[in-house]
């Protein structure tokens, strides 16, 4: 849906404020901050056209607007652009050179904690990886007792050696049939859905190799959580410091999101396959399920291969500064890595 160009400026004069005070704005008060050459009526009137089409809201009928998840959509989308020069980021950093890790572990923590204070939010950054492994063939191998050793393989090389002990003794030859028909179950399925389909084929069986395939289940996650090993946030405190997660709760629930590595790995590697910086605003997050956040995320390229970071905060965020500070970021972790890979330095 598009709006006249009086809407638009409406619409961006109360999103612009509401961000800067947290409160929300009046038609009066809009007069005072923005530079209308129209009557207070005549505003509040367009607001309330605004409220119709699902722009805007008001918590309670005497206060004033506050914009929706549909109206930051269109104000992202529509009415701010990327500063691509990224003069007003310049003016910030302290020195020129403000990536230096020598290895790619403190690069990524000095990255992370390089978007939490451009942006004063959360910054979230995921180490580059080589594209997703497909399964290859899992093993399993009969020990003194009741142990057995699962040996899983990846099309990529990686293996996982796993040490279990089962609650009944299981001879060779059956082992070998169960790995057969994993084999057969899970050939050439990406990693990230092989946890799945285990998960599918737990529900469904009933009585054989019942243990296995639950010990099957816990190696390939496994596998999943340590890949969330990659995963470097930086000033996940500075979250808090804004009033909309003043409530212990809501700060309880969002530090169990952090800890939950795998589902930020996930929302992150979403956008690899995409250009430019991608918003999530609030519900439209279908991974990091916080109510009240927004996720600006981007990529950033190492030669072949691709990682992602990204920027978590309030929905009422100045997504103008966000978006500018992860393209920027995304493009100073690129050139950086393509320096050091070109020097023959190990990423």
């Amino acid at each position: 849906m598009d709006l006249n160009e009086r809407a638009q400026k409406v619409l961006q004069a109360v999103i612009d404020s509401y961000v800067q005070t947290g409160s929300p704005v009046g038609s009066v008060a809009l007069t005072k901050t923005a530079n209308f050459s129209l009557s207070s009526a005549t505003l509040r009137n367009i607001m309330a056209e605004l409220e119709e089409l699902g722009f805007l809201t008001h918590p309670h009928t005497s206060a004033g607007r506050m914009p929706t998840e549909k109206g930051y959509r269109y104000y992202i989308d529509t009415l701010i652009s990327v500063d691509r020069d990224h003069a007003g980021l310049q003016e910030q950093l302290e020195q020129p050179a403000v990536l230096q890790g020598s290895e790619l572990h403190q690069l990524m923590e000095e990255a992370s904690q390089f978007l939490a204070r451009l942006s004063h939010h959360t910054g979230v950054i995921v180490a580059p990886a080589e594209p997703e492994g497909r399964y290859k063939h899992i093993e399993f191998v009969r020990l003194r007792g009741d142990q057995v050793l699962i040996i899983f393989v990846t099309n990529t090389g990686t293996v996982l050696n796993k040490l279990i002990d089962m609650d009944e003794s299981l001879p060779q030859h059956e082992l070998n049939a169960f790995s057969s028909y994993l084999d057969g179950e899970l050939d050439q399925w990406a990693l990230s859905e092989v946890r799945d389909r285990l998960a599918s084929r737990l529900r469904e069986e009933k009585a054989n190799f019942l243990g296995l395939l639950e010990a099957t289940y816990r190696a390939s996650r496994e596998v999943q959580e340590r890949d969330a090993d990659k995963v470097y946030i930086g000033g996940a405190s500075q979250i808090f410091e804004s009033p909309e997660f003043a409530d212990v709760e809501m700060m309880r629930t969002l530090f169990r999101a952090f800890d939950d590595k795998y589902k930020l790995l996930k929302l992150l590697d979403k956008t690899t396959a995409a250009e430019g910086v991608k918003v999530f605003i609030g519900s439209e997050n279908p991974f990091f399920e916080m109510q009240g956040c927004s996720v600006v995320v981007g990529n950033y390229r190492a030669g072949n291969v691709i990682g992602s970071l990204g920027v978590i905060g309030p929905v009422r965020m100045h997504y103008k500064q966000v978006i500018n500070v992860v393209d920027y970021t995304s493009r100073l972790l690129s050139r950086i890595l393509d320096e050091r890979l070109k020097k023959g330095i190990e990423r």
